[in-house]
């Protein structure tokens, strides 16, 4: 990333400007990301973003700042920061211009960057369907964008004066804005008062322009679901985002109207916003969803975190999996024909002949909270699948059904497959489960104790799970890193960065790394992450980091 940065720098001083007041951010990604409750506004760039605008980018250029602060902090944590400082700072002050002493003290607040217009849905499907970058690279490059950089009150003639010195030439006015450009740069920089207008053609600054001019609800900035999202949002952030999810489901409609019959077009009046912080302890990202509907999805308390073994790497938590496959099937089935459909009936209704189980059985066993766990090992990682039950005799019951039902129903696909003997083995505090042994390293274990029902793939991650040493509740770190999650949620997610790092170097997978990744990826502690429902459904990730 430093390269590019600097390469970008040193290619002229035309948009020395422009680039040293974007680059630092890139700094802040690199290292890492207060937090306030009360709600969050655009800085007065986006009154130069049309409110046509589908993506935004927001961050802070106020260097003195807390925000830029406690960047600097977290990023001095990591050994490789020095260098890649002393990098960016060498491209800063290339081509004769100085960063400190020419750049900085004409910069305002904040600096933004949005999209003028959609993606060609057509380019975008083609990137995605060619193994090819060449497609990404022209998608991106097509895309029109417009920068705006906010200037400290005062210093607009400073602007003109830093770009006319760096090579650019005065090209015009519009509508009273005066207008540079430099002939080895396909850029054009607008100074308006108070702000410059980037972009790589003049049509596309007169197109930002004219929305300031206009003003209101021509713009971003007076555009009621762009300031009731951004609201929502924590103030004191580094940067913040804004995604127009309607248009980009509308214009999926449009070049794919079966979209629409899945329950997508319901979602046309959807936006989101984030944000992103620096704190003593990491980087935070939070957002919402406004103006989506309901999407079924249950919330819950998260109980499961008592029954994960506190090492375990990696968490899952989420509830009640048969109703979110039971709506899944239900969208799923509105979007065929009546022979697609008569099909998919007549396989529903074969399945808990050819199982042995019936579906509400099924349903019982995963109609609670349930957790994928990634369990520590002394030889390798283990996975296991935990749900908390009602009744857990039913549940032992229909486990055993699937016992000898799914062998048998391979068997029917598969004659030939050989599946070895199920074993039945002890689990830890005089539970008994049955081990399907694949290899002597890995199958399929499960078992019952009480409320809880797992299936591993190995006796020692289901015995982690049914009798951990010390839960993942208690643990410190967990604790810190979902300090202000609320009561219900939709899902809990929670890496284990810390132990995950040390298996892979277990594993050998930094043999062949530069010098220097395993010592600058140390810092890196944990994730956790959760979402909720309601009328404005939100995210929430924090990247754990320390010394």
């Amino acid at each position: 990333m430093a390269t590019m940065i600097t390469e970008r720098l040193r290619r002229g001083r035309a948009v020395a400007f422009v680039s040293a007041a974007l680059a630092g951010s890139a700094l802040a990604v690199a290292g890492c990301g207060g937090d306030g409750d009360s709600g969050s506004t655009a800085g007065a760039v986006a009154s130069y973003v049309p409110s046509s605008s589908p993506m935004y980018l927001e961050v802070s250029t106020d260097f003195d700042g807390p925000q830029w602060a406690q960047v600097e902090a977290l990023a001095k944590v990591f050994p490789g920061y020095p260098e890649f400082e002393r990098m960016i700072d060498e491209g800063l002050r290339s081509g004769d211009v100085d960063f400190e002493t020419e750049v900085r003290p004409l910069l305002g607040a904040r600096a933004a960057v949005a999209a003028l217009s959609m993606p060609d849905a057509a380019e975008v499907q083609g990137t995605l369907t060619s193994p090819s970058t060449d497609g990404a690279a022209k998608a991106a490059d097509d895309q029109e964008f417009v920068a705006v950089i906010e200037i400290a009150e005062g210093q607009q003639d400073a602007v003109k004066e830093l770009l006319v010195e760096s090579g650019a030439t005065r090209q015009g006015e519009h509508e009273g804005v005066e207008y540079y450009g430099d002939a080895s740069e396909d850029t054009v920089v607008a100074v308006d008062e108070g702000a410059a207008v980037i972009s790589d053609t003049p049509e596309q600054v007169f197109t930002a322009l004219d929305a300031h001019e206009a003003g209101g609800d021509r713009t971003l900035a007076g555009t009621d679901k762009f300031t009731d999202a951004l609201g929502k949002l924590p103030e004191d952030v580094f940067g913040q985002a804004y995604l127009d999810v309607g248009a980009f489901i509308q214009q999926a409609g449009a070049a794919s109207p079966q979209l629409s019959q899945v329950g997508l077009g319901d979602y046309q009046n959807a936006v989101m916003a984030a944000s992103i912080s620096a704190e003593p302890e990491g980087g935070r990202l939070k957002g919402v969803v406004v103006g989506a509907p309901d999407a079924g999805v249950s919330e819950f308390t998260p109980a499961l975190v008592d029954r994960v073994p506190a090492d375990a790497l990696a968490y899952l938590g989420f509830n009640d999996l048969s109703g979110t496959i039971a709506n899944v099937f239900e969208q799923i089935q509105g979007s065929l024909g009546e022979d697609e459909r008569q099909q998919v009936d007549a396989l529903r209704d074969q399945l808990p002949q050819m199982l042995g189980v019936s579906l509400e059985d099924l349903s019982a066993l995963t109609a609670g909270e349930q957790a994928i766990v990634v369990t520590s090992g002394a030889k390798a990682p283990g996975a296991a699948l935990a749900m908390q039950v009602e009744d857990g005799a039913r549940a032992s019951g229909t486990l055993d059904k699937l016992r000898v039902g799914v062998p048998q129903l391979l068997k029917s696909f598969s004659p030939d497959t050989a599946v070895p003997a199920w074993q039945q083995v002890p689990l830890g505090g005089g539970v008994q489960g049955w081990r399907l042994p694949l290899s002597p390293q890995a199958g399929v274990v499960y078992g019952v104790d009480g409320d809880i029902a797992v299936v591993a793939s190995s006796v020692s991650s289901a015995g982690a799970v049914l009798r951990p040493v010390a839960p993942l509740s208690g643990a410190a770190r967990f604790q810190e890193a979902t300090n202000g999650m609320p009561e219900q949620v939709t899902s809990l997610f929670w890496l284990n960065l810390e132990q995950g790092i040390d298996a892979l170097q277990n594993a050998g997978a930094f043999a062949d790394a530069p010098a220097g990744t395993l010592a600058n990826l140390r810092p890196f502690k944990s994730v956790a992450a959760w979402t909720t429902a309601g009328d404005t459904p939100t995210f929430e990730v924090f990247l754990g980091i320390a010394g």
